[in-house]
C-alpha cells in the first residue's frame, strides 16, 4: 500500500503536529524497513503499536505478523488514518491512551501467549511507558521502542558508563537491553531537535530474578537518590527497616560498602536485595 507522507496529512486533513505530544512523524521507508526488519515479527505475532501516526510503520508490521492493534491518542490522526486508508482486516485502530491499555485483553482476544509491541515514543512518557511494560512483562516476549539519544543510552548503560543511572539498573533488572540503531533527527517530520535511537527491551530472554522487586527497586533508589554518599550510608534506612545491619550485610553479600551505588551491576544490587529480602540470615549470597 501507498502511505501519504505525515506533510500531506497534516495539510490535507487540516491538523498541526503537537509540541505538547511530542508528535515528531517516521516518513523515511528505509528506516521503517530496517525498524521491522530488526524487529523481526513472526506470521503468528500480533503486534502493539504505540502511536502509529499517519501508518508508515503500521503497514510494514501488518504485511509480517499477524495483527498489528494500533494504539493512538490523537483523536484526529485516528479520523485522518481512517478516511485516509480505511478498514484494513490485518489492523485494528485503536483511539487512547497506551497507559491505560489492556494488554492482557488482547491476549484473550487473539488467543497468543506473548505480544509484541513498537513504537515512536515522545520523551514526556517513555518513563511511566517502560514502568507499565515491567509490569505487564508477562505477556510482552520484546518491545522495540524509539526514544530520545539520551534517554537510549542511559538505558543500555552499563556500571562504569557515564549514563549508568538508577533507571538503567531498573529497566536491566526486568529486561534485556540493547541499542539496535539511532536514527538520525532528518527522518522525522517536523524535524526534532536531538536524533533518536532504537532500544530492544526483550522480556522473553531475561534472566529469571528471585528477588522482590519492590525491594529491589527500593535500594536502587536509594543508592542513586544518595549517590555521593557511599552504600553504607545511603542504604541505612532500608537496612534499619529490614533489622540487618551493614556489616551482616557485607558478609552476605561480599560486597564493600564504603562502594557508591554507581559502581554497582545489577548482579550486585540483585544481590543486596535478596540478602535483605530473606532479612539477613547470614547466608552468602554469590555474585557471578
Amino acid at each position: 500500500m501507498d502511505i501519504t507522507l505525515p506533510s500531506v496529512m497534516l495539510s490535507k486533513y487540516g491538523l498541526a503536529p503537537s509540541k505538547q505530544r511530542g508528535q515528531n512523524f517516521l516518513n523515511d521507508m528505509n528506516v521503517i524497513r530496517k525498524i521491522v526488519d530488526e524487529i523481526a515479527p513472526e506470521p503468528d505475532d500480533v503486534v502493539i503499536e504505540i502511536g502509529p501516526g499517519f501508518g508508515a510503520l503500521t503497514f510494514e508490521l501488518a504485511g509480517r505478523a499477524r495483527h498489528v492493534i494500533a494504539v493512538e491518542l490523537d483523536g484526529g490522526i485516528v479520523r485522518a488514518f481512517r478516511e485516509e486508508y480505511g478498514e484494513d482486516p490485518r489492523i485494528t485502530l485503536v483511539e487512547g491512551d497506551i497507559l491505560r491499555f489492556d494488554f492482557q485483553r488482547i491476549l484473550e482476544i487473539h488467543k497468543c501467549e506473548r505480544l509484541l509491541v513498537v513504537g515512536n515514543i515522545p520523551y514526556s512518557i517513555t518513563s511511566p511507558l517502560i514502568r507499565m511494560l515491567t509490569d505487564v512483562k508477562g505477556v510482552v516476549k520484546r518491545a522495540a521502542l524509539m526514544v530520545q539519544s539520551e534517554v537510549g543510552d542511559r538505558i543500555v548503560a552499563r556500571h562504569g558508563d557515564r549514563d549508568y543511572s538508577g533507571f538503567s539498573v531498573v529497566v536491566q533488572y526486568h529486561a534485556q537491553a540493547r541499542l539496535l540503531f539511532t536514527v538520525r533527527s532528518s527522518c522525522f517530520f517536523p524535524r526534532p531537535k536531538v536524533d533518536s535511537k532504537l532500544v530492544e527491551l526483550d522480556f522473553e530472554r531475561a534472566p529469571q530474578r528471585d528477588t522482590s522487586a519492590e525491594i529491589f527497586e527500593a535500594i536502587v533508589q536509594a543508592a542513586f537518590g544518595k549517590r555521593r554518599k557511599m552504600l553504607r550510608r545511603s542504604l541505612d534506612d532500608l537496612l534499619v527497616h529490614h533489622g540487618m545491619t551493614s556489616d551482616e550485610l557485607e558478609t552476605a553479600t561480599g560486597i564493600d560498602l564504603t562502594r557508591r551505588g554507581e559502581t554497582l551491576d545489577v548482579l550486585e544490587f540483585e544481590a543486596i536485595a535478596t540478602a535483605l529480602d530473606v532479612r539477613g540470615t547470614g547466608t552468602r549470597i554469590t555474585v557471578s
